[in-house]
């Protein structure tokens, strides 16, 4: 075997070796945005362990970057001159902010709890309806990125319904925005509200971009 052929292979390995991370890294950070979900309704309704919740996504985020550092030892070790390398890696960085805009966002529900801040009910419907509407997109982006290993051309397609849920989401994010302005009348609660609202558009702004990097990395096996 000549050491061409020997370098191909490796590079072959690497790349499937690459995608199949990615995958487990897309479907763990979906475990943290739907713990994330999940204690926002309860928090929003007034009930459950949040703390509890907190204590998952943090768990969750941390076994996600333990995938993050699988990836990144596969793409830096295992082949020198893998094409597309910095592809995957934005890619994996902007799944990773998502997992950390999440832990962001526990983070102030959790001090909210502690300090016994309850949102109104009519903001609390529009704050529920806006991370389930998260959680969504961020499906679509885990099956755009679970796509590319077996059909690039469908995680082109896929794409767009990650832009679309994106669009969605702003809207939403901007009538709560207004409705929380209009609502709230404690400057400083008023304040969080939005910063809490704001990281959740930010966070699927994040998911948008990623999803611009499946585009790129589907466009290179396609072309």
């Amino acid at each position: 075997m000549t050491y061409q052929k020997e370098l191909s292979d490796l590079e072959n390995k690497a790349y499937r070796k690459s995608l199949d991370l990615l995958a487990d890294h897309a479907r763990k950070v979906q475990d943290v945005v739907r713990s994330l979900v999940l204690m926002i309704d309860d928090y929003a309704s007034s009930r459950g362990n949040i703390e509890e919740y907190y204590e998952t996504v943090s768990r969750q985020e941390e076994e996600a970057d333990e995938i993050k550092m699988e990836l990144i030892d596969t793409l830096t070790k295992s082949a020198p001159g893998l094409l597309y390398r910095e592809d995957f890696l934005r890619l994996m960085f902007n799944v990773e902010k998502i997992a950390e805009f999440a832990q962001t966002i526990s983070r102030l529900i959790l001090n909210l709890s502690k300090n016994n801040i309850r949102v109104d009910p009519a903001i609390a419907e529009g704050l529920i309806s806006l991370a389930n509407e998260s959680l969504s997109a961020y499906e679509k982006l885990r099956n755009c990125i679970l796509a590319l290993a077996m059909n690039p051309i469908y995680a082109l397609k896929l794409v767009g319904d990650v832009h679309s849920a994106e669009n969605k989401v702003d809207l939403m994010q901007q009538d709560l925005d207004l409705r929380i302005i209009m609502n709230v009348k404690d400057q400083g609660f008023m304040l969080i509200c939005r910063d809490l609202v704001a990281n959740l558009e930010h966070m699927v702004d994040t998911m948008r971009d990623a999803s611009d990097d499946v585009r790129v990395l589907a466009l290179h096996r396609v072309l």
